[in-house]
């Protein structure tokens, strides 16, 4: 046990002993859910609980608990997470995510909860043990309404849990929901953009090459983050800096490409990429210098940082290093995937006019990928507009038949709108600063929720999302606020217990 003396002590020891111990990689929660469902009869068995569970034909795991005596009239409500996780790993062997539990531990200042060498999984599972806290804490006497318990599966990799959502299998019941996957400490989430994943697609062939000298290009060490929370800051992503160093070097070399592989989920910002190439070996003490400026001026961006400034990527490194290669493609198709992927755009695309300090657009090229012929880039635009998510697409589609690529779009995942004048969200926000003692803000994110897809399928649900402050998410970097879950775990209970007809 390494959380036993956190309080609450039951959402600690559910996310330590039932959550963090239980693989549960996105598409594949078969382990997790038996072990909710187990672990569930057991605490039923003990106190009575009368719970009951229902399952649908994606894997969504729902459970239902009676109002308490005397709040039979109470509004229904849905408290909802996600089963699964990214997974991401720098440590030098890897870590096997589909057979160990997550190696958490408490950081030196108590003040923070993370994992040894890969990401926490906090994002969603913190938010799993306050939804199954609040089903199982009898000491507490919490008095609630019906209450819900929605758990779905494969959110980080395209809501196909929520876009499968069975309701009417599910008996789902309830109008009103707390998500509990978004919001530090103090915000109420109530809005998320929509995105769309793109894949682009190039079929090539390989040629010998004798007279070449082979070169590996790495990058790594880099702060990596999420996708959607972490876009606005300056963080540099892996693919975009090997894009960049040969865009420059092209114009004076050339140079012919072997293998590019950078990042591994398109929802985390990518931290290490590796492209092996060739360069003409006449040309290899010119072409050396010229790499060798081209590192300098990275490192004076992102490493020196200054009297005020903290270095944007303090652990970054670059090499370059000799290599045995023969099978390259050519200049010209090597040219072509050069000049394309500096051209897809990455990053923050446009501020929103609507709501202050938030980003309406932004896009991440999470992979690339070369196996055998083929070359595979993955990218995720994001926006809070339809729209602007639309249009920014079919500039995708335009570039990418200009200079021969195949391009494949999975679903759209929706967005979230506002509603201000929600009196649930009213409600919640009067309990909220209740239990914090101070106003809480009300902001959309730019984190993609599942919350939209949700509604779709209940289309007169009200809802809200808030958590514990987690921060880094998507990276081994990721960290859970300790001081915080016990505020949000207040603010749940007093929810439960002062709910009344809307």
């Amino acid at each position: 046990m390494v959380l036993e003396n956190l309080e609450p002590k039951i959402v600690w020891h559910i996310f330590e002993n039932v959550i963090s111990s239980t693989p549960r990689p996105s598409k594949h929660e078969e382990l997790i859910r038996e072990k909710l469902k187990a672990w569930l009869k057991q605490q039923d068995n003990q106190k009575s609980l009368h719970l009951k569970f229902a399952q649908d034909d994606v894997g969504n795991v729902l459970i239902k608990k009676p109002a308490s005596p005397g709040m039979e009239t109470v509004p229904s409500l849905l408290l909802q997470a996600h089963m699964d996780m990214v997974c991401e790993t720098d440590r030098k062997n890897g870590f096997d995510f589909l057979n160990q539990g997550i190696p958490i531990h408490i950081q030196e200042n108590n003040e923070w909860v993370d994992a040894d060498g890969t990401t926490l999984g906090a994002d969603d599972g913190i938010g799993m043990a306050l939804a199954l806290a609040i089903l199982v804490d009898e000491d507490s006497k919490i008095a609630h309404g019906p209450l819900e318990v929605l758990f779905t599966v494969n959110e980080e990799d395209g809501f196909t849990g929520a876009t499968g959502l069975d309701v009417e299998k599910l008996r789902i019941n309830s109008v009103f929901m707390i998500n509990l996957d978004s919001g530090d400490l103090g915000e109420i989430t109530i809005g998320s953009v929509g995105g769309r994943r793109i894949q682009f697609t190039r079929e090539m062939k390989m040629l010998k090459f004798e007279d070449l000298t082979a070169y590996r290009l790495e990058i790594s060490g880099l702060k990596g983050g999420h996708s959607g929370g972490d876009i606005h800051l300056p963080r540099a992503n892996a693919n975009k800096l090997i894009s960049r160093i040969l865009s420059n070097i092209s114009l004076n070399f050339d140079l012919f490409i072997s293998s590019w592989k950078g990042g591994t989920k398109t929802n985390a910002i990518p931290r290490k990429a590796t492209i092996e190439f060739g360069v003409k070996s006449q040309e290899i003490e010119e072409f050396n210098k010229t790499v060798e400026r081209e590192i300098s001026q990275l490192y004076d961006y992102y490493k020196k940082g200054t009297k005020t400034i903290e270095p944007f990527e303090p652990k970054m490194n670059i090499s370059l290093s000799r290599i045995n290669l023969t099978d390259f493609f050519s200049k010209d198709e090597s040219r072509n995937i050069i000049d394309f992927i500096n051209l897809i755009p990455n990053g923050v695309l446009k501020q929103s006019s609507f709501h202050p300090n938030f980003v309406e657009s932004s896009t991440n090229l999470g992979i690339i990928d070369i196996h055998k012929d083929r070359i595979w880039i993955e990218m995720y635009p994001r926006s809070i507009l339809r729209n602007e998510l639309l249009v920014f697409c079919r500039s995708m589609e335009q570039l990418a038949s200009l200079v021969g690529w195949e391009i494949n779009f999975r679903p759209i995942l929706a967005e979230w709108n506002p509603d201000l004048d929600s009196p649930f969200l009213a409600f919640v926000k009067n309990e909220y600063e209740k239990i914090l003692g101070k106003p809480v803000k009300m902001e959309p994110t730019h984190g993609g929720l599942e919350t939209a897809t949700i509604r779709q399928k209940i289309p007169r649900l009200e809802m809200v999302a808030i958590s514990p402050t987690v921060v880094n998410g998507h990276s081994p970097s990721e960290k859970l606020k300790i001081s915080d879950v016990e505020i949000i775990y207040n603010v749940l209970k007093s929810i439960l217990m002062n709910f009344k007809p809307m």
